[in-house]
């Protein structure tokens, strides 16, 4: 075997760096939708769902669908490590917040239900 020159060891430096990189992305990668880290379940696609609630005006409410069974009654809200609901300012800032945590967009389509306007965003797991 040949001596290692400073290239090469420069080289691995950057490789470990890279995972080390990676890794550290990957362990902070936690979103709740209620009890459950959805990033620690064995699903591909989830939907990023926005309900105008208010009659007058603009007050989102976002949820998430990733095909858990339905609770009567209560929407699975997206919640922090503390197990708080998360508020979002939009639908476009939890947009922001799934893809920082390892999700990205792949579709949109609108829908009404029960007279109120629903935003549907199909995310796939990065």
């Amino acid at each position: 075997m040949g001596k290692l020159g400073p290239n090469s060891i420069n080289m691995k430096n950057m490789i470990v760096v890279a995972f080390l990189i990676l890794g550290a992305h990957l362990a902070n990668a936690q979103v709740f939708v209620e009890d459950t880290n959805i990033n620690d379940e064995d699903i591909n696609y989830i939907q990023l769902v926005g309900v105008n609630t208010s009659m007058f005006g603009v007050k989102i409410r976002v949820f998430v669908d990733y095909g858990q069974p339905a609770k009567f009654l209560k929407a699975d809200k997206i919640r922090n490590k503390e197990g708080d609901p998360m508020k979002f300012n939009s639908v476009t800032h939890a947009l922001n917040f799934m893809y920082k945590n390892g999700w990205k967009f792949v579709n949109y389509t609108e829908t009404i239900v029960s007279g109120k306007l629903r935003y549907v965003y199909l995310l796939e797991k990065q």
